[in-house]
């Protein structure tokens, strides 16, 4: 119970770093209800629409200037050569998240304030946030003026319906019954091979999210932490001592676990943004959360089941024999 204890402390270390590392990150949502397209673009500026949050990103040409106008007409972004800057004074401009309460003004006055010297800006914008209850489709556009002239950005949303969930269920009550069957010959061999099936399929799906286009750093620094956390539970699987193994199981199922437990969303929402096909996501999260459940629960069982109380992975020979005798 001891080696069990420490693996689970340190997988628990190992989630709370990236938590913290990944709040002020924009975005590490792993699927989504809708598709967002940008439909119109220029030679003077380049836009586009990130799947994950639907923020937009406008970067203008060299020689060029665009303002983006806000939700009542009045001008809220400004970019060119000089850089970006906001207007204070804009009604819409706390809604972007582009300036801190202390630096907006109210008035009628354009109030321009430097934000960045490239020239390029990445903002929420609600025109582009959704579509009414019941609309599978919409367009959307934000008005711009460029060098001087009125223009627009234009796009689409699509909405796809939810994905199907029992087969995933199926799923989770084959690979528990498989478990099962297997725990009737020996309980902790059962759990030590879902420890290792759980510690490959959080190799498999961490690494389908973090090779994806729309991967935050977060997301990296998740799965690295946990791939050396994996490496070091089948080491001591394939190296260490025997009693050590049951441990190592176990927290191999609880890393399993507890990641595919936060990419949950995946079975929900249609589309899933990963560098493989969503089916193929959403099989390697059922996995790596199903044979985690096995691992866990089969090596808790294996320590109050009798074939532990006489040779568990603590107990030396010596003992199993004296028990066994009696």
């Amino acid at each position: 119970m001891r080696c069990a204890r420490i693996v689970l402390v340190a997988i628990v270390a190992m989630l709370v770093r990236p938590a913290l590392a990944s709040a002020h990150l924009r975005s590490d949502v792993v699927a989504v209800d809708y598709r967002a397209t940008v439909t119109t673009q220029s030679r003077k500026f380049e836009a586009r629409v990130y799947q994950t949050d639907r923020a937009l990103r406008l970067v203008v040409s060299r020689g060029h200037s665009v303002i983006v106008l806000g939700y009542l007409g009045e001008p809220l972004i400004r970019i060119d050569d000089r850089g970006v800057a906001v207007n204070a004074a804009s009604p819409s401009a706390p809604s972007t998240g582009l300036l801190t309460g202390t630096r907006l003004l109210s008035g009628g006055k354009i109030a321009w304030r430097r934000i960045s010297g490239r020239e390029a800006i990445t903002w929420h914008d609600s025109r582009d946030r959704g579509l009414p209850s019941g609309a599978s489709r919409g367009v959307w556009s934000v008005p711009l003026l460029v060098d001087g002239r009125p223009g627009r950005i234009r796009g689409a949303l699509v909405r796809f319906p939810r994905p199907a969930f029992w087969p995933w269920l199926g799923l989770a009550v084959g690979i528990f019954a498989v478990g099962a069957v297997a725990a009737r010959r020996r309980v902790s061999t059962a759990a030590i091979g879902s420890g290792v099936l759980a510690a490959l399929a959080f190799v498999v799906s961490a690494a389908t999210f973090a090779f994806g286009a729309s991967a935050s750093p977060g997301t990296w620094i998740f799965g690295a932490d946990g791939a050396v956390f994996a490496a070091l539970g089948l080491g001591i699987l394939i190296k260490g001592p025997p009693h050590l193994h049951l441990g190592a199981a176990v927290g191999l199922g609880l890393l399993g676990l507890t990641f595919g437990l936060t990419k949950a969303e995946v079975f929900f929402r249609p589309i899933v943004l990963s560098v493989v096909p969503g089916w193929a996501a959403r099989l390697a999260v059922a996995a790596s959360v199903c044979f985690g459940v096995a691992a866990a629960a089969l090596g808790g069982l294996s320590y109050i089941s009798p074939e532990s109380q006489g040779s568990g992975p603590g107990s030396p020979p010596e003992a199993a024999t004296v028990s066994r005798s009696r």
